[in-house]
């Protein structure tokens, strides 16, 4: 198995949010693949922010894409003018839910989608989350930010469709508590 030789691409839609490219490329075998579309996008962030009572700092949304109001964590596009991954996930939190925390610990960096997105995603662990009062949301955005206790959202049970890098920042969590099991929530 060799990656796939491209033989052209082509920018098909482009806007402030994402790019799709369309490549026409070529299989080891020599079989042609085309078009493969490629969704570009920005590098994205996801945090899983504690109070220190314990609680995850989640939001409470409605997702266009999945038709539905779901609960998941704040996070978002890493944009052009933070200077890395840590700045841009403290804005989205404190954007997304009006909440800071003292403390955000990098734990764990995927592809959003690899069969098709060029895009990372890098996951943040936020300890002594506390509310600031100064979120802001985007014009697309219907947030409310709600806590839940973090065994609560360990059992991954709430009554809501769940999102693939939501259970990937709490499978990088459970590892961090693994190797550091003094940081862990205490439960009541």
């Amino acid at each position: 198995m060799k990656p796939w030789t491209v033989r052209s691409s082509t920018i098909t839609y482009e806007d402030e949010w994402l790019r799709i490219r369309s490549d026409s490329c070529v299989r080891s075998d020599g079989r042609v693949i085309e078009p493969f579309h490629i969704i570009e996008s920005s590098e994205w962030v996801c945090v899983l922010a504690l109070t220190d009572g314990g609680d995850v700092v989640t939001i409470r949304e409605y997702r266009h894409g999945a038709g539905s109001i779901t609960i998941g964590l704040p996070g978002g596009l890493a944009e052009d003018h933070d200077d890395h991954f840590e700045q841009s996930a403290r804005r989205e939190l404190e954007e997304e839910t009006g909440y800071t925390c003292d403390t955000l610990v990098p734990t764990g960096r995927a592809f959003a989608n690899w069969a098709n997105q060029n895009n990372q995603i890098s996951y943040f662990l936020g300890f002594g989350a506390r509310p600031s009062g100064t979120a802001n949301l985007d014009p697309n955005e219907e947030i409310e930010p709600l806590l839940m206790p973090y065994e609560t959202f360990a059992d991954y049970e709430f009554d809501t469709r769940q999102q693939t890098h939501h259970a990937a920042a709490l499978f990088y969590a459970e590892r961090y508590f693994r190797r550091n099991p003094d940081k862990r929530p205490k439960t009541g």
